[in-house]
């Protein structure tokens, strides 16, 4: 007999739908991989970008 699977904890993950749905799709195809891991790589890319604040006397010149 083989193995049980680690059981995983169960995250809840945002619905899939309109233009990431599409590119979700494209991207599983070419690369081989589910919808789903490619919807979370796209929202990771996608993600809120951070910006550098300087926190030295820059401003007061």
């Amino acid at each position: 007999m083989g193995k049980k699977a680690k059981l995983r904890p169960h995250v809840v993950e945002a619905p899939i739908e309109g233009e990431l749905a599409a590119e979700a799709t494209y991207y599983a195809r070419k690369c081989g991989i589910t919808i789903d891991e490619a919807a979370k790589i796209i929202r990771e890319a996608n993600g809120p970008k951070l910006s550098i604040v300087r926190k030295d006397d820059a401003k007061a010149k």
